[in-house]
């Protein structure tokens, strides 16, 4: 990686810690939760800053799909306080909301921010100079 490329993908995971965004790794839940019969299924979300989502991603982000509504899932970002909830398959499709607590409740207004990140094509995120797509749908297969 060359000093530019590196400074860039260290701003870009510093920008997207701060705005709810992925950590460099994949997240895991933070508590164990029981699992459902169907077993563990998961959603592998990456981002870009670039609005064509080509090249390695700068970070990825791995959504517990089994979560369903019932359960909240939680990752590290800068300020330490990112959660999400109400998971959801579409056709090509992954839906969740996320918030800027650890509770999947409050937080930034309005609370909670309902995102949906396709398998084609390149989703402008939040904040908007981030870019979305889904790179692992097997979870909602």
């Amino acid at each position: 990686m060359t000093k530019i490329s590196g400074m860039i993908a260290a701003v870009l995971s510093i920008a997207l810690a701060g705005c709810g965004g992925a950590s460099g790794a994949a997240a895991s839940p933070s508590a164990p939760t029981a699992t459902p019969a169907g077993g563990e299924r998961y959603v592998t979300i990456a981002f870009w800053s670039d609005p064509s989502c080509s090249g390695e991603p700068a970070n990825t982000n791995r959504f517990p799909v089994h979560y369903g509504d019932t359960q909240c899932y939680t990752w590290p970002g800068r300020s330490g306080e990112n959660s999400a909830s109400r998971f959801s398959c579409g056709a090509g499709s992954f839906s969740y909301t996320q918030w800027t607590t650890l509770t999947c409740s409050g937080g930034q207004v309005p609370a909670g921010t309902r995102k949906t990140t396709f398998v084609t094509g390149c989703t402008q995120d939040v904040p908007p100079t981030l870019y979305a797509r889904v790179i692992d749908f097997s979870g909602c297969q």
